[in-house]
């Protein structure tokens, strides 16, 4: 695990929207915006000591869902040093303690998993509808964020699909992030499949949704057609993606924070990039074109700042697929993301509890908010 050039006025500038997401009060990511000047030092001005003050005031409160995002803040984007890890646990500490204010059912599960012919730990959380006496009757969503969003960051998402959408969800963090035991690597899958086995065995709907990297998970399970349904929001799949010297210089810090996902000492070279593009590539898995694939939903902003557009548009190609390029927007459409998420649940629930007259209702009232897409 390494640091990395990153400027904290650049990161602030892109982020600031995705903090607000998790439910980080505006005035609060003002104050942290004025007073941080470096993303690393350990001390006044320093990226995580100015978060864990807001943090540390927040317990005083007792407000504890806001200090766990307020945690999730100081170790962010990625858990590289010994006060970003401090930060993770007190982010676990207080988001359990909150945990029983939930407008969900809430469990955390500490499951053993197979990897690679033997097993990894993982720590996955288990929401549901708060009265639904049995959740393991519902239809499943697998959620997963990216390399710099981990479980914790996605709780809004989360309860939104169990509470409005009528599911059971389970949450991890990526493979390579987080509680992971395990580093990013293309047949980390495997993971994905073991969590679907374990909460949601054949012949229970289940479905994947991936946010950012995590998309490209979500994309590979619904081009296998390992789930029901599948939405990918602006996942990285290797279509027509730049040389390994492009990837080197994308912004805000993200080749660090990938190489971290990838546990390595050091920024990547552009030869370990382009083998990394390589070994991700769904095409080179054989996964496109797909055999049978699940119904998917494929998402992005249409100017994207770190995935190339055919990483998306391709789905086109893909039978049964729905895509959706917002205009105007980047990466995960995240400007527009609070207009996507009432078409994304309608869809989802569109295909998980079948296509009735109420559901295909839900789902022209949720077209009708959308934000402008891209005529395919």
């Amino acid at each position: 695990m390494f640091t990395f050039p990153l400027d904290p006025k650049d990161l602030f500038a892109e982020r600031s929207v995705q903090f607000r997401g998790w439910g980080i009060p505006v005035r609060t990511i003002s104050a942290a915006r004025r007073s941080i000047d470096d993303a690393w030092r350990d001390g006044p001005g320093g990226w995580t000591f100015e978060w864990e003050k807001h943090a540390r005031a927040a317990e005083e409160k007792e407000s504890w869902l806001e200090a766990a995002n307020l945690h999730g803040a100081a170790k962010f984007p990625v858990v590289c040093t010994e006060s970003r890890r401090a930060a993770l646990q007190s982010q676990l500490d207080c988001y359990l303690r909150a945990s029983s204010s939930f407008d969900t059912g809430f469990a955390r599960h500490l499951l053993e998993l197979p990897y690679r012919g033997g097993k990894t730990s993982a720590a996955v959380h288990r929401f549901w509808p708060k009265g639904e006496a049995e959740p393991g009757s519902l239809p499943l969503l697998c959620l997963s964020g990216g390399v710099d969003m981990f479980k914790m960051e996605t709780h809004r998402i989360a309860t939104i699909f169990a509470r409005m959408g009528g599911l059971e969800v389970v949450v991890l963090d990526m493979p390579g992030t987080g509680e992971s035991q395990i580093a990013l690597a293309a047949d980390a899958d495997e993971i994905y499949r073991g969590v679907l086995e374990h909460f949601a065995p054949p012949p229970r709907k289940r479905a994947i949704f991936g946010i950012s990297f995590g998309g490209h998970w979500a994309a590979k399970l619904g081009l296998a057609g390992a789930v029901d349904a599948a939405i990918n929001c602006g996942g990285p799949i290797g279509e027509a993606s730049p040389s390994g010297d492009a990837l080197l210089r994308l912004p805000n810090g993200m080749t660090g924070i990938v190489g971290n996902a990838l546990r390595l000492e050091q920024l990547p070279s552009a030869a370990e990039t382009n083998a990394f593009i390589a070994n991700f590539s769904l095409r080179a898995q054989g996964l496109l074109p797909p055999k049978h694939p699940a119904a998917m939903l494929v998402v992005n902003g249409s100017n994207d700042q770190y995935i190339p557009r055919p990483n998306t548009t391709v789905f086109r190609q893909v039978p049964g697929a729905t895509v959706w390029v917002v205009r105007d927007a980047t990466h995960c459409a995240a400007e527009r993301f609070p207009r996507l998420m009432p078409g994304m649940l309608a869809w989802l629930r569109l295909q998980l509890l079948g296509e009735s007259a109420l559901h295909r209702l839900e789902m022209g009232v949720a077209e009708l908010v959308l934000p402008p897409l891209e005529a395919p």
